[in-house]
């Protein structure tokens, strides 16, 4: 199989990231370049795969709009299906006919080759496979039964999957990580109080320590409050993460981002950060989740977001596959202005969404245009936001 890494062939340069520009240009091995080209593919062909797990391959050859293959499926079925079948046809493995889409010929959908690749250049990436086959095995019953996605996707046998993924030593969530942490550093003041909001696996914290004792700004956290509205994430890093990120100054605290923090034992203008990773794209209503982050922000405090972001709101990223299943993802509210669509968002909606909120001096790494422009592929970033 002939290898092609997609658009970033030729980093991007030094000036189009931004005064982090030495720090991120780091990020782009062969191996990273190769392991998310690899994963953009195995996620189509998996979700082609899934389509005809289903049954549908004879609807599809014979030529079908989201309409009609929507039709008797449970209403939930819409959103994931109004994504995969632009995106397949996007990854070449469906033709737009009219307002439909068509399965022509035999595309290939073979995932060990795959696998194999990425293992020989990748070695010890197989778990972000596995976890797109664990999806792909798992979500039927949303489509015949309309189970939710959550408690298919979220179960005990997944569970380790998504732990694998969540983590720094996976080249293909690592930059989440990295890019956060070069926004929350800058300026961190002496006796800081930081709270992480959907913390999950853990994985920033242990960065925040390892990196800030490297680089000696750590001593500047006095408190680090690890928060997640998931218990079973919540009791496994009481359990762990004081080995995982030693010297962090931990305290744990479950906590829902679309209630109220005051009602959750977070005093107003007590932190000078907050800080959230893929995460305030699910808040139910972003503006006021927002105003109410930023009303327990310190003058000067910041909320520090990480972000998966598209170069256009139309643009399907083969991430999306893993969340169009979930309810937080798709049933949120929306405004033209700010958030004129659920999921992931560009970056001037999050900037939109961010001065409406009260913020200032927004800080972007790296900053994301003209760098999307010129690389549609670099679809992660970080926002500091001041209050």
């Amino acid at each position: 199989m002939a290898l092609h890494c997609g658009p970033f062939e030729v980093p991007p340069s030094l000036e189009l990231l931004g005064p982090h520009g030495a720090d991120i240009t780091r990020l782009f091995t062969r191996p990273f370049l190769l392991l998310h080209w690899a994963s953009e593919l195995y996620t189509a062909r998996t979700c082609m795969l899934l389509l005809m797990d289903l049954g549908w391959e004879p609807r599809l050859r014979s030529g079908t709009t989201l309409e009609d293959l929507c039709a008797g499926l449970p209403a939930q079925c819409r959103k994931p299906l109004a994504w995969m079948l632009p995106f397949l046809a996007i990854e070449g493995l469906l033709a737009r006919v009219g307002e439909g889409y068509q399965l022509q010929g035999d595309p290939d959908l073979d995932l060990t080759e795959l696998r194999r690749i990425a293992e020989e250049e990748v070695p010890g990436h197989a778990g972000n496979f596995d976890l797109l086959d664990g999806v792909r095995s798992h979500i039927q019953p949303y489509f015949t039964e309309g189970k939710p996605g959550e408690g298919l996707l979220f179960d005990l046998t997944l569970y380790p999957l998504w732990l694998a993924y969540f983590r720094n030593e996976n080249l293909g969530y690592f930059p989440n990580n990295l890019l956060t942490l070069l926004a929350l550093r800058e300026g961190l003041p002496e006796g800081a109080r930081i709270l992480e909001l959907g913390a999950g696996a853990g994985s920033f914290a242990q960065l925040v320590a390892h990196q800030g004792a490297e680089e000696g700004w750590a001593h500047r956290i006095a408190e680090y409050r690890f928060t997640d509205v998931a218990l079973t994430f919540l009791r496994r890093a009481q359990r762990e993460l004081k080995a995982a990120a030693p010297g962090l100054p931990l305290q744990f605290q479950s906590l829902d981002l679309n209630r109220p923090l005051g009602d959750q034992g977070i005093a107003p203008q007590s932190l000078d950060a907050i800080i959230g990773i893929n995460v305030l794209h699910v808040a139910q209503d972003l503006e006021r989740t927002l105003v109410n982050l930023r009303g327990h922000l310190k003058p000067g405090g910041r909320l520090v977001i990480g972000e998966c972001m598209k170069p256009d709101l139309s643009t399907p990223l083969y991430l999306e596959f893993f969340f169009g299943f979930i309810k937080s993802f798709t049933e949120v509210t929306l405004d033209p202005r700010w958030r004129p669509r659920h999921g992931f968002l560009t970056p001037e909606a999050w900037e939109a969404a961010l001065l409406h909120a009260g913020f200032s001096d927004l800080q972007f790494v790296p900053p994301p245009r003209p760098l999307m422009d010129r690389h549609p592929g670099f679809t992660v970033g970080a926002i500091a936001a001041t209050v």
